[in-house]
């Protein structure tokens, strides 16, 4: 799965990189002797996973949510309640695994985790997306001990679930478009290897998007194998810049809502295909020069919509987070074009058509054309992240797109 990795390596971001220990296991029917796999672990599961893998009665903790549990800190501190060994272990997809390795971090213990859907690329993650005081956190957690992988279980998970995997891994081609414009318009550090370790095997899952929704266990595999790989990537580069730009920030904030007015948000795989369909637009704004109005958004319409989402005292956060930004101190768009066009032209129709694989389109059926461009036009205050919201931010162009993002 590593290529050509050492323990620790000299970057071109400058740095030295250390390359985790993570024993990473595939066995087809684990499910059926998982305590065989994991020394005397406390497991977390719900209700859903404690029907696919029989754990220890006496060290299972089981967190109930309808109609699935979400990666609440209310979770997380149940499960830091409950741990009976030095190990907690997830079998579960991404909230379980995001409220065990926090819980870890936060206890001192060490986690390992049994995935049972290839929905997410935090599996070999350093980092969990918790939901603080219902505001949507990236937080440093543990780094997993072991990971066994049962494609048993994986090709047989739901369907939405796979449906999320591909969306999630469709993502890590905007994530380096961003990254790489965030590098040209900020000087933001940029770690080529994690695009190296990546870049291959993801043209070949994005081609394969048809295969892992008819359940092919070699198209499973490889999914899972790259959404493994993107996980590793954070964690070596030590925060989740190498998988997620515009598109996580839609998402995080589309999720934020629903969390917001108690209602369950959308796998979140499937809420970062919205905003990786949403990204694409944008980069098609400034590649293909599309003609858009310049109206600037003032500070004030972006207070009111995030008020309008969120509240005003959730809302005036937020916006010192964007006051905070660093802007460019010039735009030179041929130059971000040039830099960026190899990567854009070679992935555009395959991201296009895994998204279309998924059906991307029924996700935005479900909200108000409204709803979207106001989804848009905050999206880009919830981090000080750079991506291409900002640019066409700076440009004056985000109002105009947000209104227009699907007759781009």
């Amino acid at each position: 799965m590593q290529k050509d990795l050492k323990e620790s390596f000299k970057c071109t971001c400058g740095k030295v990189h250390s390359v985790p220990k993570i024993e990473i296991v595939f066995e087809d029917n684990a499910f059926k002797h998982i305590d065989d796999f994991f020394e005397n672990a406390t497991y977390l599961v719900d209700e859903n996973t404690a029907k696919l893998v029989e754990t220890p009665a006496a060290r299972t903790i089981k967190l109930e949510g309808s109609p699935r549990v979400l990666a609440t800190m209310e979770n997380v501190e149940k499960a830091m309640s409950q741990i009976k060994s030095d190990l907690i272990v997830s079998v579960g997809s991404g909230s379980l695994t995001d409220i065990a390795k926090y819980a870890a971090h936060l206890a001192g213990k060490s986690f390992s985790c049994f995935p049972t859907a290839p929905s997410v690329d935090g599996y070999t993650s350093c980092v969990a997306a918790i939901l603080v005081n219902g505001e949507k956190t990236t937080a440093q957690a543990v780094v997993p001990k072991k990971v066994v992988v049962d494609m048993t279980i994986l090709s047989e998970a739901p369907i939405d679930l796979l449906r999320a995997g591909i969306g999630d891994i469709a993502a890590k081609v905007t994530a380096r478009l961003d990254w790489m414009l965030s590098n040209l318009l900020i000087g933001e550090p940029i770690c080529e290897f994690a695009w190296d370790q990546l870049r291959d095997e993801l043209e070949v899952v994005l081609d394969d998007s048809e295969r892992v929704l008819s359940r092919s266990k070699e198209a499973v595999l490889r999914l899972m194998n790259v959404l493994l790989v993107s996980g590793l990537n954070i964690t070596i580069v030590g925060n989740s810049r190498p998988a997620s730009g515009a598109e996580h920030l839609i998402s995080h904030t589309l999720e934020m809502y629903h969390e917001a007015i108690n209602e369950i948000p959308p796998f979140h795989g499937l809420s970062v295909a919205m905003g990786t369909y949403v990204t694409l637009k944008a980069y098609r704004v400034i590649f293909e020069d599309v003609r858009l109005k310049r109206t600037c958004l003032t500070n004030e319409e972006r207070f009111r919509v995030l008020s309008d989402f969120f509240g005003e005292e959730k809302a005036k956060r937020f916006m010192n987070l964007y006051e905070r930004k660093i802007e460019p101190k010039q735009i030179d768009l041929d130059h971000v074009r040039r830099t960026l066009k190899p990567t854009y032209e070679k992935f555009l129709e395959k991201v296009e058509s895994a998204l279309e694989a998924i059906r991307v389109e029924e996700l935005f059926a479900s909200y108000e054309p409204e709803f979207i461009t106001k989804l848009i036009l905050i999206s880009n205050t919830i981090r000080e992240r750079c991506t291409v919201l900002d640019l066409l931010d700076q440009l004056c162009l985000l109002k105009d797109f947000a209104r227009k993002v699907f007759e781009v």
